[in-house]
């Protein structure tokens, strides 16, 4: 057995042609035919003759008498096997006999005819076209071959056929390992060996690009289709100069680019869309810098349901962005037909155009078959001022209450409105009357999966609470709260009565903090704190009806915990109510939208990248989302956590006796006067917060939200978290943060108006 491991000679992808009518090439040919290299021998000149003469008389009915007479006749006495042109292919070492050019052209486009006309062939054969990337560039560059839409094909590539490159790609597995531009280059010269093909197997550097721009000859028209973003770049600026349009097809939605700088001179590279992006900004640029350029390019938003699936899974359960043979081949075929008309003066324009298959031909309904629910419509309506009065009306005035002035209530109010809240949902409304703060609970705000029985609100309105405490203790007054005082009425969480202070118990230094208090979500590198910091942190909340903090700090056990958080939150993102809520309630994506509703996350304040941020717009897409759910994937949304968590000084996890809703309003005091603690120690602090919310869900026998998968999966996650953080007896988790050593982030959430969140007569 004669075995081979992989292509070790220069492989070779020109023909050799023997003409034997001339004396030396009938030499050379029967050399070679003693040789032995010649494996298979292939002579149908008769044939070929025979289409020859049908096309020279297309209107006659030849009988086989006709046809013997006219082809004796046009070889005018020369041997059949001197006629035309011998073709050896020394790759797979065949010999065939063909009819020489002029002649093999003739025949071989003569089913053209009249799509293409006799004069538009002849005027097609003068023309050069280069294509850059020969996965969907090889089927682009066989069809032109086959349409002989082209004289000549530059085809420029780096890299070698791998057996996964075979979904797409056309050839032999024989050919693995070969460079992409041989391939092609012999799958043509067997189609058509008098067409010309340069090969750059190097692919386009700045090294060889004016060579395959300008050979002598001048390219007509540029194909890319790499995946380079610095060739995309730097070949559209060299087409640019020099007036040659390029064409680019991406597979996905059947999108195809055309940029006319032939026509149009000044055009913009890519519409536009590549910015301020040229070749020289293009060198200094990552990896991941780059993302955010090609995303926009290719239209993060236009893509398919499955291309931005598959773009979430790329390095998670794919290696890398999917192509299919039935795209490539429409991709060759389209681009095809666009050069051929460009090359006529048939078409003129540059832009954007889609060849969707799906939408052209398909069913009429939604492709993946999930009608999204609308869970705006199921949100109950904003709290009005009727529903409060109507709640307020059922109390008695406050005995002996302070009457706080103007000044001194309004910094109470901007005390309360700055507390913190999951999603930056501000779920609250406050209502000052007659000495007292009534705080109600504004459902329309916090409706969420997070926000299981209002558990979620409760720590939000527990730090508003707490933030308004602190601040009328630094402007003389005691606060006494009463929480829950309607039992038929949850709306109304807690009443605020105020009293002047004792001389001498002023918290200024802590109010001071409230409005600088922030949640930093800045990824930096692990720092250590010092045992004093905990210290301090565990005291300030020693007072706060049984609240605990407990701190993982060894990196191994972080790391761990970090795992259950960050899977913790790609299940909320993949739920369909948890994806709706992250992604339209929560996520501001413009300034302008941010600035509009002054609530939600401004993407700004998420401390990630803008890959990372261009990534989340892709995720918003709940059809892809649903699609990704369908084939168990996400595992790329924990990446954002796990940065985070990798950076963290400490994970702290709050805990109380119990977990009513009173626990966690008693939870959100503790952890705002935690978290004023440790942003004056200046020290970072991040909630991730979400796996205690999920898990009160999965715990409730009566929820029917989750579903049965989520839940188990929910119920496995608690398994785990409960063996890496073993709690004593009876502590409940209500609250778990992250620490770190961080700059303040460059833009803060926005709170809502005062004037419509904080009411009074």
């Amino acid at each position: 057995m004669l075995r081979q491991s992989g292509h070790t000679s220069r492989p070779s992808a020109t023909p050799v042609f023997f003409r034997l009518g001339q004396s030396t090439d009938k030499k050379a040919f029967e050399d070679l035919l003693a040789s032995g290299e010649v494996a298979f021998l292939y002579d149908e000149i008769e044939g070929q003759l025979k289409e020859l003469v049908k096309c020279l008389h297309p209107a006659q009915k030849l009988s086989a008498a006709d046809y013997e007479q006219k082809i004796r006749q046009h070889l005018d006495g020369r041997p059949a096997d001197e006629y035309g042109v011998w073709v050896y292919f020394p790759w797979n070492r065949k010999m065939v006999h063909l009819l020489d050019e002029a002649e093999f052209v003739t025949v071989r486009t003569n089913r053209n005819r009249y799509k293409i006309t006799d004069a538009e062939q002849q005027a097609l054969q003068t023309r050069i076209v280069g294509i850059v990337g020969l996965s969907v560039g090889q089927s682009i560059a066989l069809t032109l071959a086959m349409e002989r839409s082209c004289g000549e094909l530059r085809l420029a590539d780096f890299d070698t056929a791998e057996l996964s490159n075979l979904n797409r790609i056309r050839t032999a597995t024989y050919n693995l390992g070969l460079p992409k531009t041989i391939i092609a280059a012999r799958e043509i010269a067997e189609i058509d060996p008098f067409l010309k093909v340069k090969i750059f197997s190097d692919g386009l550097t700045r090294d060889n690009i004016d060579t395959f721009f300008d050979d002598g000859k001048p390219l007509d028209l540029l194909v890319e289709v790499c995946d380079g973003l610095d060739i995309k770049i730097i070949s559209r600026f060299k087409a640019r100069s020099m007036g040659i349009p390029v064409v680019m097809d991406t597979n996905d939605r059947g999108m195809l680019d055309v940029e006319r700088f032939d026509l149009e001179p000044d055009r913009p590279v890519l519409h536009g869309l590549a910015g301020d992006l040229n070749p020289e900004k293009i060198k200094d640029l990552s990896n991941e810098d780059k993302i955010p350029y090609i995303l926009k390019m290719v239209g993060a938003d236009t893509l398919s349901t499955r291309m931005k699936a598959s773009m979430m899974e790329v390095e998670q359960s794919i290696n890398t962005w999917p192509q299919l043979a039935s795209s490539v081949v429409l991709g060759g075929a389209v681009t095809t037909d666009v050069v051929r008309r460009i090359f006529l003066d048939q078409y003129h324009q540059s832009g954007r155009y889609y060849i969707d298959l799906e939408a052209l031909v398909g069913d009429g309904t939604a492709t993946t078959g999930n009608t999204a629910r609308d869970y705006a419509q199921e949100a109950p309506a904003p709290i009005d001022i009727a529903t409060m009065e109507a709640a307020m009306s059922q109390l008695p005035p406050p005995g002996q209450a302070a009457d706080i002035p103007g000044s001194t209530l309004q910094k109470i109010a901007d005390a309360a409105i700055a507390a913190p809240s999951g999603g930056n949902a501000q779920p609250w409304k406050f209502y000052y009357r007659g000495g007292r703060i009534y705080i109600f609970h504004d459902r329309y705000y916090s409706y969420s999966l997070l926000d299981h029985k209002d558990l979620g609100s409760y720590v939000s309105i527990g730090a508003a609470i707490e933030n308004i405490s602190l601040q009328a203790r630094a402007e003389g007054y005691d606060t006494e709260i009463q929480y829950f005082p309607l039992k038929d009425n949850r709306t109304l969480v807690a009443i605020a009565d105020f009293s002047p202070a004792p001389q001498g118990s002023s918290r200024q230094e802590v109010a001071a903090f409230i409005t600088r208090r922030l949640t930093n979500r800045t990824v930096s590198e692990r720092v250590p704190l010092p045992p004093s910091a905990y210290e301090d942190l565990e005291a300030a909340i020693s007072d706060y009806q049984g609240a605990k903090v407990h701190f993982i700090t060894e990196p191994a056990a972080i790391q761990q915990l970090g795992e259950v958080l960050a899977t913790a939150e790609m299940l909320r993102m993949l739920h369909p109510r948890g994806h709706y809520d992250t992604f339209v309630n929560e996520l501001r994506w413009t300034p302008e939208e941010n600035e509009a509703k002054r609530d939600g996350m401004d993407v700004a304040t998420l401390g990630v990248s803008k890959a990372e941020t261009l990534a989340l717009k892709v995720a918003a897409d709940p059809e892809a989302i649903s699609f990704i759910r369908s084939v168990d994937g996400g595992k790329g949304m924990k990446k954002i956590a796990r940065k985070a968590i990798a950076g963290a000084s400490a994970i702290g996890i709050v805990t109380m006796p119990h977990h009513t809703g009173l626990d966690y309003l008693n939870t959100g005091r503790a952890v705002e006067r935690l978290w004023i603690e440790a942003n004056k120690a200046g020290i970072a602090l991040q909630p991730f917060a979400q796996y205690i919310f999920l898990s009160e869900r999965a715990n409730d026998p009566e929820d029917r939200e989750l579903g049965p998968e989520f839940r188990q999966a929910l119920q496995q996650l608690q398994e785990h978290f409960r063996r890496l953080v073993p709690l004593p007896g009876g502590e409940q988790p209500m609250f778990i943060f992250r620490l770190a050593i961080a700059p303040d982030p460059e833009v803060r959430s926005l709170r809502r108006d005062k004037v419509a969140v904080f009411l009074t007569d």
